[in-house]
């Protein structure tokens, strides 16, 4: 994630900034020169950039939340689902006494793919707060 946003205010010991995302995504089709201010947000300030209200700034996600993300949002689900395709037969013999079939696997594969996407979401609303997005470059 890469966006441009103004410094609206700066913390006392310069690590943290209080930005403003531009958002111009509908602007690429239009030259009016306009842009949409979005939602106010903190961010942190690592490479230590005297900035001062007013400033434009590139604001970045870091590497690592990315990632984490990417593991969690997609990889979890696909390998529950997985897991759950191979894991049919066994419960289906076990719970009644017979082979699996297909809509059974079908039926597994969706609830593998639901319970942890539904985890992943209720975790990331309640629990889990995201580390700050990175200022890397002042305009």
């Amino acid at each position: 994630m890469t966006q441009s946003a103004e410094v609206i205010s700066v913390s006392d010991d310069k690590k943290e900034a209080q930005v403003c995302p531009i958002v111009t995504d509908a602007c690429l089709s239009c030259k009016e020169g306009c842009a949409r201010r979005g939602s106010p947000f903190a961010a942190s300030n690592p490479q230590g950039f005297d900035l001062k209200a007013g400033d434009l700034v590139r604001i970045t996600a870091s590497q690592t939340a990315e990632s984490l993300q990417a593991i969690f949002s997609l990889l979890l689900p696909a390998a529950c689902a997985v897991a759950a395709f191979f894991a049919a037969s066994p419960i289906s013999r076990a719970l009644f006494q017979r082979e699996s079939s297909e809509g059974f696997k079908a039926l597994c594969v969706l609830i593998g793919i639901l319970v942890p996407g539904a985890a992943v979401m209720a975790l990331s609303r309640f629990k889990i707060r995201p580390r700050k997005p990175l200022i890397d470059k002042v305009y």
